[in-house]
């Protein structure tokens, strides 16, 4: 089974799937998760969301970091 997408805005492809998180600001963004040797599974995260970010990194054998500036 195939992701559902919409081609009728423009003739270009695009994912209309809900997003598993609620959207947050870049400047509330404070943590972040590096997987190693996979660069497509990085995640950043709110403070809000530091028990979630714990969680990933855990199952991604990462550790979470704090960005720089936070």
């Amino acid at each position: 089974m195939t992701d559902p997408v919409d081609t009728t805005t423009s003739g270009s492809i695009t994912n209309s799937q809900r997003p598993k998180r609620a959207r947050a600001a870049i400047a509330e963004l404070t943590l972040i998760v590096r997987p190693p040797g996979n660069p497509s599974a990085v995640q950043a995260f709110t403070a809000a969301e530091a028990s979630e970010a714990q969680r990933y990194a855990d199952a991604m054998d990462a550790a979470v970091e704090p960005l720089a500036g936070t």
